[in-house]
């Protein structure tokens, strides 16, 4: 019932856009659960028209922060490609979008969401299995808390792989079924010496395995 009517309530904010330049909100309509929903089938055409009156809305009322749809869409869509497994933590999935946030704030990467993700050799590489892969509804929702500015590391963690590379490892995690994902520094850390740091290196160990 809940889907049904977050579908009614899209399909009205369509109609109602049009070609409008600005959106005609509703103070009564939740546009971020419309946004949300939208994320799990990457439906632009209803998540972009959400984004626009909501940020209307928030301009009006100066109450809320701006959410970019895609943005929240691609973050949640690479945590699920690169951590999606039901059994593997939120800690993990959202290591995983951090990075990718991590590379926009950096002199040493694309400036978007977008062009980080479909950086050439990165997570976008054009697959037929990339293009038709959805997050979801968790995925959807650790990426939301994470660009509403939730961090588990610092902003210098630009590198994640199954093997230790920049400047060191930051947090190191293994399962036993996927094996290790080390989240890793940049190898130029003199870029991030104004950055925040927000803790010591961890190590993170899932099932009977322990990690020294």
């Amino acid at each position: 019932m809940k889907k049904c009517m977050t579908f009614l309530c899209a399909a009205a904010l369509c109609l109602s856009l049009g070609t409008a330049s600005l959106a005609a909100y509703d103070e009564d309509t939740d546009y971020l659960a419309i946004m949300m929903e939208a994320a799990l089938t990457g439906d632009y055409e209803t998540g972009n028209a959400a984004q626009a009156a909501r940020d209307e809305k928030i301009a009006v009322t100066g109450q809320g922060q701006s959410i970019s749809f895609e943005d929240l869409y691609l973050v949640a869509k690479v945590m699920y490609s690169e951590a999606g497994s039901d059994w593997l933590s939120d800690e993990w999935k959202m290591c995983v979008g951090e990075v990718v946030l991590n590379r926009v704030a950096s002199p040493e990467f694309p400036n978007t969401v977008r062009e980080v993700v479909y950086q050439p050799g990165q997570y976008g590489n054009g697959s037929r299995y990339w293009e038709s892969l959805m997050p979801n509804e968790r995925c959807v929702e650790l990426a939301l808390r994470l660009l509403q500015g939730e961090r588990l590391m610092e902003p210098s963690v630009v590198f994640q792989a199954n093997f230790p590379q920049g400047s060191g490892v930051h947090t190191h995690m293994y399962d036993s079924l996927l094996g290790s994902t080390y989240f890793c520094y940049s190898s130029h850390m003199e870029l991030y010496e104004d950055a925040e740091i927000l803790g010591d290196s961890q190590e993170i160990v899932l099932d009977e395995f322990l990690v020294c």
